[in-house]
C-alpha cells in the first residue's frame, strides 16, 4: 500500500486541528491533515470569543476571515424575565481582543481549511482513520482509507489529534470515559430574520435564562440568518409532542421575550438536536500524541466556550509538539510556551 511521510498528522480539520497544523508548519515541519467527512459541512458553535482571535492570529487565518465580512461580535446580551444585562468586549481588565465574529459554521470551517492549504498543508478530505500503531519512541503508522475503500499509510513522528465529535484516539485506545457531568439536550435550528431591527442585537449573541438549567441561544449572523437553539436537561423537552419543528415552537412559546423576537420566523431548516454527548478521556495526551479540542472532553453549548477550547487548546499544544520535535524535553502537564 501507498505510504505517506510527515512530521506530525493532524486528524481532523475544523478550527483545532487546521490551527495546530498551520503553527507547526510555519515553524518548517512536514504537515498532513486528514478530514473524514467532505467539507462544508453544518456544525454549531457558531458565537466566538475574543480569545480565538490570537489563535486564528498566529496561524494566519485572520485576512481571509475578513475577507468574508462575517458579523462582528462585541458582546453579549442575557435576558431573564425582562431584565437585560449587556456585556461588551471592550469593557475589560486586561489588554486583548475587543471583538470577535459570529460566523456560519460550514463556511466558517472552510475558509480556515481552505487557507491552511493554500499555505502548504495538503489535506484529505472524506479519509478516515481505521487504525494507529505507535513506536517506542513515539513515532507512528497510522492506516487511513479513503471514501473509495483505498487504504494508504501515513509515517509520522508525532500526531495531534483535533477530530472533534470523531473522538479517533480515545476511541480506538480505549479511553474514552464517562462525563461528570448531567445529560443536556439542545435543539436548534437557523431562521430567516425579518425581526432583526426591533432589538438592534446584530454585534452580540443573545442568551436567554429561560428557567431552571433552561437557556437560548439568539446567534445573529451577517447575511440576515439568525440561529436560535434551546439547551435543557432532556426532561424539559418531554412536554412537546410532535415533530422536531413543532416542538421548536412550542418551546419558544413559553419563553415570551423569545416568542415575541421570533414572531412568525420561517425555519432555514428542521430543527436539529445533540442529546447526552458529554463524554470525558482518561489521559489528554501520551508518548507520540496530544488531544486538542471536543477531543477532551465534549461540553454542552456554554456562552461561545467551544471554538475557543478548540483553537486556544490546539495553538498550545502545537507550541510544545514544535518544541519537542526539536528534541527538547517537553513537560506536558507543566510547560506552556510564552506568547
Amino acid at each position: 500500500m501507498r505510504t505517506e511521510q510527515a512530521d506530525v498528522l493532524v486528524i481532523g480539520a475544523g478550527p483545532s486541528g487546521t490551527v495546530a497544523a498551520s503553527i507547526v508548519n510555519k515553524a518548517g515541519f512536514k504537515v498532513k491533515v486528514v478530514e473524514k467527512v467532505a467539507f462544508p459541512r453544518f456544525v454549531i458553535g457558531e458565537s466566538l470569543l475574543p480569545r480565538c482571535m490570537e489563535s486564528l492570529e498566529e496561524a494566519g487565518f485572520l485576512d481571509a476571515l475578513k475577507a468574508r465580512n462575517y458579523q462582528q461580535k462585541n458582546g453579549a446580551k442575557f435576558v431573564q424575565k425582562g431584565k437585560v444585562c449587556d456585556y461588551y468586549f471592550a469593557d475589560q481588565f486586561t489588554k486583548g481582543w475587543e471583538w470577535t465574529w459570529q460566523v456560519p459554521r460550514a463556511d466558517f470551517d472552510k475558509v480556515l481549511a481552505d487557507t491552511l492549504e493554500s499555505q502548504g498543508v495538503p489535506i484529505s478530505y472524506e479519509t478516515e482513520v481505521t487504525d494507529i500503531k505507535f513506536n517506542e519512541d513515539g513515532s507512528s503508522i497510522t492506516t487511513v482509507k479513503d471514501k473509495d475503500g483505498n487504504e494508504s499509510y501515513i509515517e509520522a513522528k508525532f500526531i495531534i489529534d483535533g477530530s472533534g465529535y470523531g473522538r479517533v484516539i480515545p476511541r480506538l485506545f480505549g479511553l474514552d470515559r464517562p462525563s461528570h457531568l448531567p445529560p443536556r439536550k439542545a435543539l436548534f435550528t437557523h431562521i430567516k430574520d425579518a425581526n432583526r431591527s426591533m432589538d438592534k442585537e446584530p454585534d452580540r449573541i443573545t442568551i436567554v435564562v429561560h428557567e431552571q438549567q433552561v437557556w437560548v441561544w439568539v446567534i445573529p449572523f451577517s447575511t440576515g440568518v439568525t440561529s436560535l437553539g434551546f439547551v435543557s436537561a432532556p426532561e424539559f423537552f418531554e412536554k412537546f409532542q410532535g415533530t422536531s419543528e413543532e416542538q421548536l415552537r412550542a418551546a419558544i412559546a413559553t419563553e415570551p421575550w423569545i416568542a415575541e423576537r421570533m414572531k412568525d420566523m420561517e425555519f432555514l431548516f428542521e430543527p436539529r438536536e445533540l442529546q447526552s454527548w458529554s463524554i470525558t478521556t482518561e489521559r489528554l495526551y501520551g508518548n507520540g500524541f496530544v488531544l486538542t479540542g471536543n477531543v477532551t472532553e465534549f461540553l454542552d453549548p456554554v456562552f461561545s466556550s467551544g471554538v475557543t477550547l478548540a483553537v486556544v487548546s490546539s495553538q498550545l499544544a502545537a507550541h510544545l509538539t514544535i518544541r519537542q520535535l526539536k528534541g527538547e524535553t517537553v513537560d506536558w502537564e507543566k510547560n506552556i510556551p510564552k506568547r
